[in-house]
Parts: C-alpha cells; structure tokens; sequence
C-alpha cells in the first residue's frame, strides 16, 4: 500500500491548525470564567455587622429599600441616601404616559419616611459623580466621629467606590463594609446577575460604567 508522506511544511501547518482549534474550543469552553472575571473583581461583599451610618449610594428604588431594611435591623442609627441621577416615574396624562423626573433624595426620603423611618435618621445627600458622593459620607463620618459604615450599592459599584474614598485621607481611619443590594429586593424580572453581565444590555451597560 502507498502512504502519502506530507512535506515539512504541510507537516507544521497540520500542527497549527490542530493547536488553533485546540485554543479556540478551550477559549469557547473558558468564554463564561473569563467574561465573568472583571465584574467578579468589582463586586464587594462583606459580612454585615453593626456599624455607625449606612450610607446608600445613588440606585434605583431598591437600594433605598435594601437600605431601610437593613437600619429596621438595627445594623446602624442613621440612614443616609445619597442622589445621583433623578427618579424617573411614568404619570397617566390623559390617554398616554409622560416620564416625570422628581428629585432623588426627596423621593428616597419619601419612601424612607413611608416605611417608618424616623425623620431624625434620615440624612439626605448630594452628589453628581462618584467622587463626590463618597465625599459626602467620608466628610460626615469624619465630622461625626464614626468609625464603620455600610455601604448599599449595586453589584458593580463597590471597586469605584473603594477607589474614591481612598482619595480622602480621612478615609483612612474609617471602616467600610460593603454590601450590595440582596437579590430578594428585586422583582424577577429585575433580576440582574453581574457574572453573566454580557447577556443583556443594562448589565452591559452596568459593567462598563464601571470599569
């Protein structure tokens, strides 16, 4: 029987193309580990223990909720939330909807004061960037002489955050514990898992906001 010997070079593109396929189906049987390995590095989560304020950083309704819930526990004293972006509401006009932007921390107080949050707890707050929210709780810490505060956040935010405060070199003698919003506040069709972020656009959205 004939055999058909291959040349030198067909014998080294064979060795590629073998080693290519190999490095593509390990890199496709990889892709989740490696898409999900930035926005596990920016997530933070602490064990929650009592502190002296918790501080809920600019999010959607559910913050301000996971917030309340986590002073009716008594993990902290004072609740401070703090404004970002307006709250967005749809309000019936007629036959349509028209989109009504209210304050943020009027309505966070709001729903805040609605859930039987004393008003002398409640600390509103300011802020348009991310640098300047953790101002704000930085600045009151150290006014106040705290030494631990939980941070509400959502799932991506907690490493941006850590970055800001550590421009403050009070922040130096203060104790974070960072803990974002439990899954159990949002509706399941909010459902947002920051390790599959590439399978939908807010999560996409989310995560290179924050990077």
């Amino acid at each position: 029987m004939r055999t058909l010997a291959l040349s030198k070079r067909q014998r080294r593109f064979a060795v590629i193309s073998v080693c290519l396929v190999l490095l593509i189906s390990g890199g496709y049987a990889a892709r989740r580990p490696l898409l999900a390995s930035p926005a596990v590095y920016l997530r933070i989560e602490d064990p929650l223990r009592p502190a002296d304020l918790i501080a809920v950083m600019p999010s959607e309704w559910q913050g301000v909720d996971y917030g309340i819930e986590l002073y009716k526990k008594g993990y902290a004293p004072k609740l401070m939330l703090i404004g970002g972006y307006p709250f967005e509401f749809l309000q019936k006009d007629g036959p349509s909807f028209r989109v009504v932007k209210m304050d943020w921390e009027q309505v966070a107080r709001g729903i805040a004061l609605q859930a039987g949050v004393p008003d002398d707890a409640i600390l509103t707050r300011g802020g348009s960037s991310t640098y300047e929210q953790a101002r704000q709780f930085v600045d009151f810490a150290e006014a106040s002489h705290l030494k631990t505060v939980i941070i509400v956040t959502d799932d991506v935010h907690p490493r941006r955050i850590s970055w800001s405060v550590a421009k403050f070199p009070a922040s130096a003698q203060l104790e974070l514990i960072y803990s974002p919003i439990a899954r159990s506040i949002y509706l399941p069709q909010e459902q947002y898992f920051y390790n599959r972020w590439w399978q939908s656009e807010d999560g996409a959205k989310k995560y290179f906001l924050n990077m």
